[in-house]
C-alpha cells in the first residue's frame, strides 16, 4: 500500500508541474538544434535566456507545489481521504517526504544542467569561449586558488551537502504545514506555514552554527586533491591558505539528527492533533 501511495503522490505532483518540465525539455531540444546550425547571436541569447528562466520558474513552481500541494492533500478536502487510508501515518508522511524531495531534486538538477548547458553552448563550442576559460583558469592559478581537481571534488562534496540539506528542508516544510493546521497555530492560515518554516529553519540553523563554532568536523581537500577530515582550526586554515578547500559537516550532522526527531514529531502530531478543514 505504501508503494501505491508513493506512486499516487508522484503522479499528483507530475500533473501539477509537468507542463513546465515539458517547456524546459523543448528549450533544451531547441538549444541542441541551434548548436549544430549557424544561428544569429540574438537567437542564441534568447534561447539561452529562455532555458535559464524556465529552469528558475520550474524550481519556484515545484517549491510552491511541495508546500501547498502537501497542505491540500493532508489537511484540506483531500485530507479526509488521505488520513483515512489503510496505512500508517508514518507511511503517509514518508511518502510526502520522499516524493517532494524527488521533485525538488529534479528541479535543482534542471537548473544545474541548464547552467552547464548554456556555459558549454557559449564557451566550449567556440574558440573564443575556450580561450576565455583558459585565461580565467590561469588567473585563478596565479591567485593560489587551487587546481581544477580541487574544485571538482569540492563541487561534488557541495552537491552531496546540498542534497542532504534539500531532504532536510522538505521535512521541515511538512513539519511547518502540520503546525499550521493545529489549534491555536492555525489562526495565521496559509501564511502561517511560511512563518513556522522560517522559525524552525532559523532555530535549527542557529543551533547548527553554534555547534560548528565549538567543534566543526571539516572535510579538507588539499591543493593536490587529497581528501581528509579535521577538527583543528589551525589545520583547516593551513589547508585553505595552501590553495585547498574546506567544507564543514557539523551542521549537516546536527540537522540530520534533528530531522529524525522532526519526522517522529510530525507523525505524532498528525495522529493526535490535526485540524482538518
Amino acid at each position: 500500500m505504501t508503494g501505491k501511495l508513493i506512486k499516487h503522490d508522484l503522479k499528483a505532483c507530475a500533473s501539477a508541474v509537468g507542463s513546465i518540465y515539458l517547456a524546459a525539455g523543448i528549450a533544451v531540444i531547441a538549444l541542441l538544434i541551434t548548436a549544430f546550425l549557424k544561428t544569429g547571436m540574438i537567437i542564441k541569447f534568447l534561447l539561452s535566456l529562455a532555458l535559464i528562466v524556465i529552469a528558475a520558474v520550474c524550481l519556484v513552481v515545484t517549491f510552491v507545489q511541495v508546500i501547498f500541494g502537501a497542505n491540500r492533500s493532508l489537511f484540506r478536502r483531500e485530507g479526509y481521504l488521505t488520513q483515512t487510508l489503510p496505512v500508517r501515518t508514518s507511511s503517509i508522511i514518508f511518502s510526502k517526504w520522499l516524493t517532494s524531495s524527488f521533485w525538488l531534486f529534479l528541479s535543482y538538477g534542471l537548473i544545474v544542467v541548464s547552467v552547464i548547458g548554456v556555459y558549454f553552448y557559449w564557451a566550449v563550442e567556440s574558440e573564443e569561449g575556450a580561450q576565455m576559460y583558459e585565461m580565467i583558469y590561469g588567473f585563478a592559478q596565479t591567485m593560489g586558488l587551487g587546481a581544477e581537481v580541487v574544485y571538482q571534488k569540492y563541487l561534488a562534496a557541495q552537491a552531496f551537502v546540498s542534497f542532504f540539506n534539500m531532504i532536510i528542508f522538505v521535512m521541515f516544510v511538512l513539519f511547518a504545514i502540520t503546525i499550521a493546521n493545529i489549534r491555536p497555530f492555525n489562526k495565521l492560515g496559509g501564511f502561517g506555514i511560511i512563518v513556522y518554516l522560517a522559525i524552525t529553519l532559523g532555530l535549527v540553523q542557529a543551533a547548527a552554527w553554534g555547534l560548528s563554532q565549538i567543534c566543526d568536523i571539516t572535510l579538507l581537500i588539499s591543493a593536490e586533491g587529497a581528501v581528509s577530515m579535521a577538527v583543528d582550526p589551525d589545520v583547516i586554515q593551513e589547508c585553505q591558505w595552501a590553495g585547498g578547500q574546506a567544507i564543514g559537516f557539523t551542521g549537516v550532522y546536527f540537522k540530520a539528527l534533528v530531522t529524525v526527531f522532526i519526522y517522529i514529531l510530525t507523525v505524532q502530531l498528525n495522529d493526535t492533533k490535526i485540524n482538518l478543514k
